[in-house]
């Protein structure tokens, strides 16, 4: 297998980061080096962001057998990924360091959809026609067992999920432009264990929703999961606090006479985006919301995808320059307030960009395509190690 892994580690604070390729495409493998900024035109200011480390790792073959992925803990090196293998799909874990497989399971030959890799890698969760219905499974690589956590009759009923920061507990939720949209839904909490005797199990904690039509329905857990802030908006909009520990349910005070899409619930506040792209960090939201502008958005042009760390004081934000070229900037966040303007910090050449997230509070990671000479592409995940 043709792969390669570049580390750079670099001692800069703030600046531009420019990516600038080396060598050929196709199978020849391909080198990067990172340009600096001259060393007077660097900022020194320690409350702007520094990168003290760059990883890449570029897969041969074709990118649209990759199906997901997610980085390992920073400095471990590893990257799990959900890929198709000989007509099914197998679930690998890679040493970029070694450039090795260091294990690779057989997890079905059937459509997968919905998969979702855990951070750290511990579990892949994925959706799966079974006859008439479908079925929602949980797969322990370690231990290679499944679990079956959910089943429904109807393939036209939709759900989302996301995961805990630690990669134990599944959100998952029913979406409101589905079935009937009137009828009770579900916000369900799973509970990953993990036992050298007892073997893999689950606990479940669900909590029945009433519907209000074929709404925008969000679900955003804070870091260890205890709370769940839920929103049903299409017109009206519904606020919820769900509490997991006593199953029990509060009903939040409105905070936006606009749509909003809520992006990340943290120890800060709640994160939101309205459609016009500005960024607002919502405070005090169970009794008296206080409503902060962050950022404003880009009117009449592309709105940068946003994500916001467990903590709440770094936001960082994609942006595309042209067709090919995309820039990952990055925001701190103070005492609630935005402390400056955001920093670009590294910008790359990508045909398109699948995913963005950030692990811990300690690295920024991306992967996406890459066009090859021979009218394909190959996938490209880029880490960014940070402090601020």
């Amino acid at each position: 297998m043709n792969r390669r892994i570049q580390k750079c580690r670099i001692g800069f604070w703030g600046g531009f980061l420019m990516a600038a390729a080396l060598g050929g495409c196709g199978a020849v493998e391909q080198g990067r080096t990172f340009v600096l900024p001259p060393l007077e035109k660097q900022m020194t200011d320690p409350e702007i962001f520094r990168i003290d480390q760059i990883q890449q790792y570029i897969g041969s073959g074709y990118a649209e057998n990759v199906i997901c992925l997610a980085w390992g803990d920073p400095g471990t090196d590893l990257l799990y990924l959900l890929k198709k293998d000989h007509g099914g799909y197998v679930y690998q874990v890679v040493d970029t360091g070694e450039d090795t497989v260091l294990n690779s399971i057989f997890v079905d030959d059937r459509p997968l959809e919905n998969a979702s890799i855990s951070p750290g890698g511990e579990y892949l969760s994925y959706e799966v026609q079974d006859g008439e219905g479908m079925k929602l499974i949980v797969l322990c690589p370690r231990q290679g067992a499944r679990q079956i956590l959910h089943g429904w009759e109807r393939p036209e009923e939709t759900f989302s999920y996301i995961w805990s920061d630690d990669g134990t507990l599944l959100f998952s939720w029913q979406n409101g432009d589905t079935g009937d949209a009137y009828e009770e839904w579900q916000v369900t909490r799973y509970e990953m264990e993990t036992d050298p005797e007892a073997g893999f199990r689950c606990k479940v904690v669900r909590f029945q929703m009433k519907g209000h039509g074929r709404a925008r329905r969000s679900v955003c857990p804070n870091a260890d999961g205890s709370e769940i802030y839920v929103r049903e908006q299409l017109g009206t909009s519904y606020n919820w606090l769900l509490l997991p520990d006593t199953v029990t349910v509060e009903a939040l005070p409105e905070y936006s006479e606009t749509a909003v899409w809520p992006v990340r619930y943290t120890q800060a506040g709640l994160f939101v985006q309205e459609e016009s792209g500005d960024l607002y960090l919502i405070g005090d939201i169970r009794s008296k919301p206080v409503k902060t502008k962050l950022l404003s958005g880009n009117e009449g042009a592309y709105d940068p995808f946003l994500c916001v760390c467990v903590n709440g004081d770094h936001v960082f934000l994609m942006e595309w320059v042209n067709y090919s070229m995309y820039q990952i900037s990055g925001l701190c966040i103070a005492d609630g307030e935005a402390d400056g303007q955001p920093v670009v910090l590294y910008k790359d050449n990508y045909e398109s960009l699948n995913r963005i997230n950030i692990v811990g509070d300690q690295a920024v990671v991306f992967w996406g395509e890459e066009f090859l000479e021979n009218n394909g592409y190959r996938y490209k995940v880029t880490v960014l190690r940070y402090h601020g």
